[in-house]
């Protein structure tokens, strides 16, 4: 089962400072909505997530690592595991001038197979999208805060 999100926030920072956000780890961790306590493991960074599909709830672990740092942003791929399911996920955020700021733009594509992603495919699509829209949130605010 496949999604794609895709969508743009403004922000009050210039670009640049935008991209320097991103190429953080722990910035990118809040794109992975739940993701907590990030830790540096080879070439990726690895985190536990607490997710929930409907009524079930549980940990995965999540991976990720930089695709791509350029100069207008970042593409970031990885993985999460666990509740008997695999998502793989590819989140590509840009910033790019506007306005008194940024403009970013996001977009999240998520792919579940296992058991999960079998039983009950609207549950995890729905999640999978719910997840995209709470990681430019949570993006959108960090970089607002910052």
């Amino acid at each position: 089962m496949r999604v794609v999100e895709s969508g743009q926030f403004q922000v009050n920072k210039p670009p640049r400072e935008v991209v320097e956000m991103l190429k953080k780890p722990e910035v990118v961790a809040k794109l992975i909505p739940g993701v907590t306590n990030v830790q540096k493991s080879g070439d990726e960074y690895v985190g536990e997530a607490l997710v929930r599909l409907g009524h079930l709830s549980g940990k995965m672990n999540a991976r990720f690592k930089y695709a791509e740092v350029r100069d207008d942003g970042v593409v970031v791929v990885g993985r999460a595991t666990g509740l008997q399911t695999t998502a793989d996920f590819k989140i590509e955020v840009t910033a790019t001038p506007g306005g008194s700021g940024s403009v970013v733009s996001w977009r999240f594509e998520g792919e579940a197979r296992g058991l999960a992603a079998t039983l009950a495919p609207s549950l995890v699509s729905g999640a999978l999208r719910k997840m995209a829209e709470e990681a430019a949130q949570n993006l959108a605010q960090y970089i607002n805060k910052s």
